[in-house]
């Protein structure tokens, strides 16, 4: 027996030992579907829940379970304007609110802010100096911070962090004007849409270029890294990734694993989907399998940023072979033939 079925015998036999009047205020306030459950519980009441004795202990149990006292909860300002207003009246209810959130205010003058995403923040900021950028992130909260943090780059972040270890705040009322202005610049932001997506883009370059021929591939990506590296190594990394191993042929997956020491293979093994897992172990000799596959066993659990590490070392090996043209993996659209 499910516990919903149990539950709507256990209503129904409540039910039926109140009078008919009660029982007709009580069943009203009952959800429609529960209503369903109820009504067709009714109709057939088990043996055990018909003894008085056992009623009369499922009273108890409805008693203690209604003047229990309810957990403590935050009260959302929603729901506090409303309690207010309800309580004092609207004008003094409001006057309420304002002392709460001028309270408020002076112990976290950037609230408005504390709702916006950290790639939000970061954005408005890095227009920013470094110190009014450390005095922003000195009063939000510190996992709100550390998200913007984590964008900028190092030099910049640690030289942000220093200026907030030794920020002397200014009056309330600069706090203030800060936080309105970056608050109306967000939702100027937020008005003209988000902004373009930068992987987006390099996603519908890659997926022209692994349509168009390698030499083609080859010359775009070198134009491009001439003027910024970083693109560049981007671009590669979706125009072949990790996932993508599991469907190199056994010829290219031997000279890729030729260079790539057992260490490696075990770190950047550990996760692996099925196919990549396949495709590398049985391209390795009997020896070299039973090593890896001891070796990941006995490293054991390992952080990410390590087998990341490991899986970035076995695809510089992917893109040497593909630049040089002794690897080409499958074009889409391309069919194979035997």
């Amino acid at each position: 027996m499910s516990d919903k079925t149990r539950g709507a015998q256990r209503v129904a036999a409540f039910l039926l030992s109140l009078d008919g009047e009660t029982a007709t205020r009580v069943l009203s306030t009952l959800a429609p579907d529960v209503v369903d459950d109820v009504a067709q519980a009714m109709l057939a009441i088990p043996g055990e829940l018909a003894d008085p004795k056992r009623v009369d202990e499922l009273r108890r149990e409805i008693a203690l379970a209604a003047n229990s006292p309810k957990p403590v909860r935050s009260c959302g300002d929603d729901e506090l304007t409303g309690l207010l207003k309800s309580a004092f009246g609207a004008e003094r209810g409001g006057e309420v609110l304002s002392v709460i959130r001028e309270r408020r205010l002076q112990e976290r003058p950037f609230l408005e802010l504390e709702s916006a995403s950290p790639f939000t923040l970061r954005t408005m900021l890095q227009s920013e100096s470094p110190a009014v950028c450390a005095l922003v992130l000195a009063h939000l909260p510190p996992s709100l911070s550390a998200g913007v943090l984590d964008g900028f780059e190092h030099d910049a972040a640690l030289n942000i962090v220093r200026r907030m270890a030794t920020l002397t705040p200014p009056p309330f009322d600069v706090l203030r004007r800060l936080a309105l202005s970056l608050q109306e610049r967000i939702e100027a932001a937020s008005a003209s849409g988000p902004p373009p997506d930068e992987s987006a883009r390099l996603k519908t370059i890659a997926e022209l270029l692994s349509n168009s021929d390698p030499q083609m591939e080859k010359s775009v990506i070198e134009a491009i890294e001439e003027e910024d590296i970083d693109m560049a190594e981007e671009l590669r990394e979706f125009l072949f990734t990790w996932e993508d191993i599991g469907t190199i042929d056994k010829r290219s997956m031997q000279k890729i694993l030729g260079s790539v020491d057992t260490k490696t293979l075990s770190m950047g093994l550990k996760g692996c989907s099925e196919a990549v897992e396949e495709n590398i172990m049985n391209n390795l000799s009997s020896r070299v399998r039973e090593m890896v596959a001891e070796e990941r066993d006995l490293i054991g659990a390992v952080p990410l940023a390590d087998v990341l590490t490991a899986r970035e070392e076995v695809m510089r090996n992917v893109r040497a072979l593909i630049e040089a043209g002794e690897f080409r993996p499958t074009r889409g659209g391309e069919e194979l033939v035997e």
